[in-house]
């Protein structure tokens, strides 16, 4: 294998340009850094803009004192807010065969198929 650049024969001039190198590697790895910075915040910025999406599931809750489930929701109905709380599934589909209410609008015992 042959050389394309024409290095010095003398050890002086050799360890100058190896020092010369190890310093433009060292700018080379902040520049990496700094790139990989900036692409993390441009991602973390990206990932913040993007609305959060509703649960799949919400109870409704009582009013009163006694805060117990009124209506079961599909998490985009807007039946009954501020007072709705994310449930899981399994939860919705263990607090309508309980005997919770299934919002008239949003129907999800149909969708659930509880019926």
């Amino acid at each position: 294998m042959s050389d394309s650049t024409p290095l010095p024969d003398d050890v002086d001039r050799l360890r100058v340009i190896a020092t010369y190198l190890q310093l433009e590697l060292a700018r080379v790895h902040r520049r990496i850094t700094e790139a990989q910075l900036r692409e993390r915040e441009a991602a973390a910025r990206t990932a913040a803009d993007r609305p959060v999406p509703p649960p799949a599931w919400t109870v409704q809750m009582n009013v009163g004192a006694d805060p117990r489930p009124v209506a079961v929701h599909h998490g985009e109905c807007t039946v009954g807010q501020p007072r709705v709380r994310p449930i899981a599934r399994r939860a919705a589909i263990e607090a309508l065969t309980a005997g919770v209410e299934a919002c008239a609008l949003c129907r999800p015992d149909r969708e659930l198929q509880i019926l």
